[in-house]
């Protein structure tokens, strides 16, 4: 079923769908729903948007609660930070508005890439086109996702902005030192807290995450390169050899060294 979105630049636009009508102005992302009638109600005089005409197999309305969005949100969230692969199918809305200038600039960008690929005349526009369609419709999910979430209650929003912030941390630094001291000043707040929050929203403690992804990270390095193992240690951020070595077999069943052996036979 064909499906028609539209992303208004400037200016304000008169929408009518159906019975229900739409005052859309800039910023705004709207997607009609298939098969319902729609109008322009009232001249739209200096408004520029980007009409998107296109079909995807698989799209489907979904009337959500907004406790259910919230946690079907958080839960891709937390599965993405941890990197899992997201078991929910992708969620983005019918109707939203850009808050951030660069959420507004990133949805603006993206489409006029998209127009230059579609109208280039060049061999696979169209499978460019169709791949930034995607695109696109990731980056709105991502956009959606982030300001739905960080409304309502300001406790809840403080300590899982902090989870998120952790896990970002993490990833990124796993190699550095971290210490409870470091992660109450970093983040200013109690580590015992924090602690039980980042359990509760990972199923795992904090140092128990970071173990988990030096360990990862210690695995790839072992897999694909020619390092020495303790290289390979200090890379993931332990400077004790025999400490990394314990720590990685407690983990994986096997000794750095038996764990690139059994890689390379295989």
């Amino acid at each position: 079923m064909n499906n028609i979105a539209f992303f208004i630049v400037k200016g304000d636009m008169y929408l009518r769908e159906e019975t229900i009508y739409h005052h859309l102005k800039e910023g705004d992302w709207i997607l009609l729903t298939p098969g319902k009638e729609h109008e322009g109600y009232k001249i739209s005089e200096h408004c520029t948007y980007f009409y998107i005409h296109f079909q995807i197999d698989g799209l489907t309305v979904e009337d959500i609660s907004e406790s259910s969005l919230r946690e079907r949100l958080s839960r891709n969230k937390m599965d993405a930070l941890q990197g899992r692969k997201c078991q929910e199918h992708m969620l983005f809305p019918k109707q939203f508005h850009a808050e951030s200038h660069m959420a507004y600039e990133t949805i603006l960008q993206l489409l006029y890439r998209g127009d230059h690929y579609y109208n280039s005349y060049k061999e696979y526009a169209d499978i460019q086109t169709a791949c930034l369609l995607l695109d696109l419709l990731v980056h709105l999910s991502h956009i959606f996702s982030s300001q739905f979430l960080t409304e309502g209650n300001e406790k809840i929003r403080r300590s899982t902005f902090v989870v998120y912030e952790l896990l970002r941390e993490i990833n990124s630094n796993y190699k550095e030192k971290f210490s409870s001291y470091d992660i109450e000043k970093k983040f200013a707040c109690n580590f015992d807290y924090i602690n039980r929050i980042f359990k509760k929203e990972t199923g795992q403690t904090i140092f128990s995450y970071l173990t988990a992804v030096r360990i990862s990270q210690a695995k790839t390095l072992l897999a694909t390169g020619n390092l020495p193992v303790t290289s390979v240690a200090l890379h993931v951020g332990y400077e004790d050899i025999y400490y990394f070595s314990n720590v990685f077999k407690k983990n994986t069943g096997l000794s750095p060294t038996q764990y690139r052996k059994m890689i390379l036979q295989n």
